[in-house]
């Protein structure tokens, strides 16, 4: 797996770019009915994927079944200070559950106090648990407070293998938008490694998802997908 080429995404077409989203409900607050809704809109607009808290991806598994929309759920959400062997339990009751991707609040306490190598680890052993699964790390660039961090914190996660590296949850302090340089930051970084690039946090519109993936973003997450696709000039 390596990064995709630089394409003008302003060419994609509605359904090519809905391939590029994960169109996400993780509200604490939202029912079972509130959730399928979310889940069927995310079958009728073909996303790439649906991202819910993992107690709702049997449901999302039952509801998408016969498409090719992916469930996708989160760990550590947003604070990310479970232990290495609780967060390596989670990945696998995800994927138990029947998750097809899941993202993980790396400890951003370890990477402020200068503990590395536990950082690096912690992405190696969800990767390992993950067993050729994909496994995204929702690294908080609200934390990282100069260039020189967020790209040693990006260069750390490639070093472990992590399959897809965001800019941010774009939940809590920590979760910061989505900006074109910071997709800039992160693909000169993770180019030619196995680590691919995900954009997060107030991704609320169509030119503003056109920006960023020709910033160098391979996939969005956004609570507001169908918004996104709404906006597709006709």
């Amino acid at each position: 797996m390596v990064n995709q080429p630089y394409v003008d995404a302003r060419q994609l077409s509605k359904k090519e770019l809905a391939k590029l989203i994960q169109f996400t409900n993780v509200r604490p607050q939202s029912s079972r009915e509130e959730i399928a809704a979310h889940v069927e809109k995310c079958g009728e607009y073909g996303f790439d994927a649906t991202m819910v808290q993992m107690c709702w991806v049997p449901m999302a598994k039952e509801i998408l079944r016969g498409t090719d929309v992916q469930v996708a759920t989160c760990i550590g959400l947003p604070m990310g200070g479970e232990s290495l062997h609780a967060k390596i339990a989670l990945v696998r009751e995800c994927f138990a559950l029947g998750a097809d991707t899941v993202d993980y609040e790396p400890n951003m306490g370890f990477y402020r106090s200068g503990m590395y190598d536990e950082f690096r680890e912690e992405g190696a052993a969800l990767v390992r648990a993950a067993e050729g699964r994909e496994i995204k790390a929702m690294l908080e660039f609200g934390f990282l407070y100069s260039e020189e961090e967020k790209r040693h914190a990006v260069q750390l996660l490639t070093e472990a293998e992590v399959h897809w590296i965001k800019n941010s949850s774009g939940w809590g302090e920590g979760g910061i938008p989505a900006t074109v340089e910071d997709m800039r930051l992160i693909r000169s970084v993770t180019e030619g490694t196995k680590s691919r690039v995900k954009a997060s946090g107030k991704v609320n519109g169509y030119e503003w998802s056109i920006e960023l993936l020709n910033a160098g973003a391979e996939l969005i997450g956004s609570s507001t997908g169908s918004k996104i696709i709404d906006e597709y000039p006709d």
